[in-house]
């Protein structure tokens, strides 16, 4: 395979890989993923497929992603700069940007608005984007769907959005186990949840006021199954769950990476949307070589 370019994102620690969408039908761009996703290889939680030109994100596995999304929102900002100062701090020629001590981008950072669509949510996704490479801080606003709200087994809530649903277990009701990837998929199966496109099991809880989380999330045809460092989408399932109990609408939840997702619920011109805002950072970009898809049968040509 000739080589194809990359970057790789934190969105509060959630690594993401965004590749170029070059016409890649799905199977081919989940066998990218899964290789490029391989710590042998890049590394990575997930994988994404973008079409700058067009303000278009296709996740490896047609999912839904908000933490990829927020990735977009930076990618753009910095494919706005072209070689400037920002480039110099890429290349280790200049010092970044002022950041605050947690690689928020700096309050004084210049902001800029865009909107993009992405698998498996009906509606654009407009970004907020603050900061400058390699920090930048960027909410993503969601028009939001009806999205059900059940409870399930043990007093447990199952919230499903488009493109992904979450099963919220509070640990009060639902300890941690020990072995976090086992029992999510004893629950998937068990509920009835692997033919979705992407379904997560959150254990959360609130601790001194705190509202921390810890996700494992199920990519049905990228095949992926990782206990993230950051779940956006979760973050928003979990916030709805909360807000349908009382009047509460903005939620801070502390994801696993270390970094909060602020997530806030409110009414535009009559809509009901979401926000889910938070820090994203370059790791890296470059170039990755990638082995070619093996023939489908024997004497087949490549």
């Amino acid at each position: 395979m000739p080589a194809l370019t990359f970057s790789k994102w934190s969105p509060g620690g959630n690594t993401t890989l965004l590749f170029p969408e070059l016409g890649q039908r799905p199977a081919e761009q989940a066998r990218i993923a899964a290789l490029a996703l391989d710590q042998a290889c890049l590394g990575g939680e997930q994988a994404g497929f973008v079409n700058l030109p067009q303000k278009r994100l296709r996740m490896a596995g047609g999912e839904f992603c908000i933490n990829a999304s927020r990735s977009v929102g930076a990618l753009l900002a910095l494919a706005a700069t072209g070689r400037c100062a920002d480039q110099a701090v890429l290349e280790g020629c200049a010092p970044p940007p002022r950041a605050a001590e947690n690689g928020e981008a700096a309050p004084d950072a210049p902001e800029r608005s865009d909107e993009i669509q992405v698998s498996g949510w009906q509606t654009p996704v407009r970004l907020r984007t603050r900061g400058a490479a390699p920090f930048w801080q960027v909410e993503a606003l969601l028009r939001l769907p009806d999205c059900p709200i059940t409870t399930v087994e043990g007093g447990a809530h199952l919230v499903r959005l488009p493109g992904i649903c979450h099963l919220l277990l509070g640990t009060a009701a639902h300890p941690l186990p020990d072995d976090c990837h086992a029992a999510a998929a004893q629950l998937r199966q068990r509920l009835g949840l692997e033919n979705e496109p992407a379904a997560g099991v959150i254990w959360w809880r609130e601790c001194q006021g705190q509202l921390e989380m810890l996700p494992l999330v199920h990519v049905r045809d990228a095949g992926t199954t990782f206990l993230e460092n950051a779940c956006g989408s979760g973050a928003l399932a979990l916030a709805l769950c909360l807000a349908q109990a009382g009047t509460r609408r903005a939620f801070s939840i502390m994801q696993p990476g270390g970094s909060a997702l602020a997530v806030r619920l409110f009414t535009e011109n009559g809509v009901a949307m979401a926000g889910v805002d938070g820090p994203v950072t370059l790791v890296a970009r470059g170039n990755v070589w990638l082995p070619d898809a093996k023939p489908d049968r024997p004497g087949a040509r490549a």
